[in-house]
């Protein structure tokens, strides 16, 4: 009797075990395992304010319309970011520093961007620019040194200022058809590009967009652009009389032919280039054209008028008698090496033939890898001797002779494979522990009654 008892008062205390861990288990939605989760995203009406969560991959609520200035900035727990076809607009500095980010796709619906909105990710990785906006915004991207691949909306017009500022892994940049304006120091710092193919709809360029990027040896520009193009590699306006900039990475140039002006800034940061010869015909030299470059001697032709200064570790200066290379020499205390001086018997004044200076001092500071490896893609000449009969090689790369066009598509872009998570929720693919401990506890309950049941009778 006193046995039926104590089975029946064990089999009440599970029973209420069982009753009290239904009534902690917190009531809830089910769903798919997923690392995504849109909990921890604070919002004000539509707008995203904020970020509590811990991390991980992230997904916005399709009931927002607007990530406002900074929400997500500084959130180094977030790994990426999914944003709905709702949002309109996203703020500034959005997701500024957020160093944990690696890809993000920005949907089409997306029509207003502010400026900073991904600077300073530095593993941003991967990037698909679907927005329907016609800029890309100032820094937008500054900052983001494991960047290596974007795929740009074609209705993108301008790059604005330090867009891409320091994105030291992209490697080459093809420009949209499309794109009409290069900001300010746009690329500035990217150590890692190689090369740029700009649009035939590009009507200005930034003449610091390019700085820094030291590993540059190729703009192209494409045919029927009305404003710029593209000889051996290097960017002229679309007369090729004015030389604007010669990619940093160049050891040797061959010069086109109509050049007539050497603009400012134009060899800025050329420290592998030692030595240069103007064609004849120039006219002018701009302050600050060789500013940062590697220029050590230069021959400057009769026609040259207009000499601006410069900041470089010149040795020698070539040239002609009471010409303003002279005059620039001795105004600054600079060697200069007259071409006219006992050769009478032959033509001073032609100066597409190859000048040799005949001074038994001079070091030939060419070096053996004088030949331009660019001037061949050029569609030039130029590496010719002129006729000067003198066996040695002159000590300044020649003009190049034939100017012509480079078409764009030497780079492309690389599309992102980033793909946007389905935002449907899923069906459950596991129980819940704290459910399976109460299923255990009633199996238990009812073999308590059962045994005491049998007991009983």
């Amino acid at each position: 009797m006193k046995r039926n008892k104590r089975i029946q008062f064990a089999i009440r205390i599970w029973i209420v075990l069982v009753f009290t861990l239904t009534l902690l288990l917190p009531a809830r939605d089910v769903y798919a395992t997923s690392t995504t989760a849109t909990s921890g995203v604070t919002m004000s009406g539509s707008t995203v304010t904020g970020y509590t969560g811990t991390g991980g991959s992230v997904a916005i609520p399709n009931t927002a319309t607007s990530i406002a200035d900074g929400a997500f900035s500084g959130k180094s727990n977030i790994t990426s970011v999914i944003i709905p076809s709702s949002v309109t607009s996203i703020g500034s500095n959005a997701f500024a520093n957020c160093t944990g980010l690696t890809s993000i796709t920005i949907p089409g619906s997306v029509t207003t961007i502010g400026t900073g909105v991904f600077s300073g990710c530095t593993k941003l990785s991967s990037v698909s620019l679907q927005a329907s906006v016609a800029a890309i915004p100032n820094s937008m991207f500054s900052g983001c040194n494991a960047l290596t691949s974007i795929a740009i909306s074609a209705s993108i017009s301008n790059i604005g200022p330090s867009a891409f500022a320091n994105c030291k892994s992209l490697s080459s940049m093809a420009l949209p058809a499309g794109v009409t304006t290069i900001g300010s120091g746009a690329f500035s710092g990217c150590t890692g590009l190689t090369g740029v193919s700009i649009p035939a709809s590009t009507t200005s360029i930034a003449t610091d967009a390019f700085s820094g990027c030291s590993s540059l040896s190729t703009i192209n520009v494409a045919a029927g652009n009305g404003t710029y193009a593209s000889d051996g590699g290097c960017l002229y306006n679309a007369s090729f009389t004015k030389l604007l900039v010669c990619p940093p990475a160049k050891s040797s140039i061959a010069l086109n032919s109509s050049a007539k002006i050497i603009a400012s800034g134009a060899f800025n940061g050329c420290s592998r280039i030692t030595s240069i010869t103007l064609p004849s015909g120039a006219t002018t030299i701009e302050a600050g054209a060789f500013n940062g470059s590697g220029i050590t001697s230069i021959t400057i032709p009769k026609s040259v008028e207009s000499i601006g200064s410069q900041s470089w570790a010149i040795d020698i200066i070539y040239g002609y008698s009471d010409s303003a290379a002279e005059s620039y020499a001795q105004d600054n205390g600079y060697v200069f090496y007259p071409l006219d001086g006992d050769n009478s018997g032959g033509d001073s004044d032609d100066e597409t033939e190859e000048i040799t200076t005949g001074n038994p001092n001079y070091e030939d500071l060419s070096g053996d890898d004088e030949e331009d490896d660019d001037s061949s893609a050029s569609g030039g000449g130029g590496s010719s001797n002129g006729g000067s009969g003198n066996d040695d090689p002159a000590p300044m790369v020649k003009p190049n002779t034939k100017p012509t066009t480079q078409g764009s598509g030497a780079y492309s872009s690389t599309t992102s494979n980033v793909h946007q998570m389905d935002d449907t929720p899923k069906t459950a693919d596991g129980l819940d522990p704290k459910l399976l401990i109460c299923l255990a506890l009633v199996l238990v309950g009812c073999a308590f009654f059962i045994l005491g049941k049998r007991k009983s009778a």
